[in-house]
């Protein structure tokens, strides 16, 4: 694995839970179940990440002599309520079911696709007692622990003997981690390529550390090592930035640190390799500090970008990176 600290790039895409790519599906008894095509291929996928929007452009292949129909799957994020009721998240969305405002244009023409949306504690589906409850399959937090809050003693009362949520007089913790995918039938001709777009918006999100919790503990980054390849140059690069922006605001003095991950692996589910793959990073601002580990070259391709190509493709591992922002002290 080659091991890459880019200065001078920048992703601000949030702190974003895992993003994934298509799969092909079917809907059996359980629910969505992903299944791997014999014939249908990525002849290519195209990749924008940026703070704004995600973007993934693809180019399906048919190798059977006939039309295939078969159902396509997409996996969102999944929301630990756990996690997500002690954060502060910046959802993209305010209201409704479509939380990452997630849109799919096939051949040009717009797909509403179907959501199924459940609720699992240690990998066990609770998506029916809870709706015989009352309580939301919602990714959002403060949706279901208001909804929570008004039930009945005895609805407590199971949430807790079931231990899916921890109830006290002063609050309310869900327990449990939704998953949420969405699916669509769809005809895969034969002899010509199927072109499916998504888009998306990232769910914003991150923590901050100040230039004297830094300089107190200079390894504080150490433990990422490993899924983030932060190195040496890139170290030295957050202790350039933060002592520039000590001399501006003092020991307090910050930086954002955003992640953002995202599945690739899910592309063995289609037939043979992604034919050509491309994925571009938009740095969003120059002075950024971004880390990643990606097998192969990497190369500049504009004042904001930074562009992964490849032939014959087949994802070793999911992508993951660290992004470092200079922010304004409080």
């Amino acid at each position: 694995m080659k091991r890459i600290g880019l200065m001078a790039a920048a992703l601000f895409v949030g702190a974003v839970p895992v993003l994934a790519n298509d799969s092909t599906a079917s809907l059996g008894a359980g629910g969505l179940v992903l299944t791997q095509s014999a014939d249908i291929r990525m002849a290519s996928e195209d990749l924008y990440i940026s703070k704004d929007v995600i973007r993934v452009r693809y180019e399906f292949m048919n190798d059977a002599r006939a039309p295939i129909t078969t159902r396509v799957a997409f996996p969102l994020p999944e929301a630990n309520l756990r996690e997500l009721y002690e954060s502060d998240v910046g959802w993209p969305t305010e209201k409704g079911d479509n939380v990452v405002d997630f849109r799919v244009v096939v051949d040009g023409r717009a797909v509403v696709p179907q959501l199924e949306r459940k609720a699992f504690l240690n990998g066990q589906d609770v998506t029916a007692v809870l709706t015989r409850l009352g309580v939301p399959i919602s990714p959002r937090p403060h949706e279901v622990t208001a909804v929570i809050g008004k039930l009945s003693p005895a609805a407590k009362g199971e949430l807790v003997r079931l231990k899916l949520s921890n109830i006290t007089a002063d609050y309310v913790e869900p327990l449990w981690v939704v998953k949420n995918v969405y699916h669509w039938p769809q005809t895969f001709p034969a002899g010509r390529p199927l072109r499916v777009e998504h888009t998306y918006k990232p769910i914003a999100g991150g923590s901050f550390f100040s230039a004297l919790g830094y300089r107190e503990d200079p390894k504080m980054f150490d433990k990422y090592y490993k899924d983030y390849c932060i190195d040496a140059s890139t170290r030295a690069g957050i202790a350039s930035k933060l002592n520039a922006l000590q001399r501006r605001d003092g020991d307090n003095a910050m930086m954002v640190q955003w992640v953002v991950d995202y599945v690739l692996t899910t592309a063995k589910n289609w037939k043979g390799p992604i034919g050509q793959f491309r994925m571009t990073l938009d740095k969003g601002k120059p002075e950024n500090v971004i880390s990643f580990c990606m097998d192969g070259p990497v190369r500049k391709s504009g004042a904001t970008t930074f562009v992964v190509e490849r032939r014959n493709f087949v994802p070793p591992r999911d992508f993951t990176m660290m992004i470092f922002e200079p922010a304004r002290a409080p």
